[in-house]
């Protein structure tokens, strides 16, 4: 489970480096590149939900 911490660098990380797994979870730091694209997946798969 992401805290809510770790997902609001997530997002400042998207938001600077886009899909740049590497760079973006080198900004979580908590997380992996695995990981962190593992939780862009799923959160892009919410967003497309929620838009429906």
């Amino acid at each position: 489970r992401w805290t809510k911490e770790e997902h609001d660098a997530f997002l400042s990380g998207l938001k600077m480096y886009g899909k740049e797994w590497k760079k973006v979870a080198a900004k979580v730091k908590t997380r992996t590149v695995v990981q962190t694209r593992t939780h862009a997946q799923k959160y892009f798969q919410k967003l497309s939900k929620a838009t429906e």
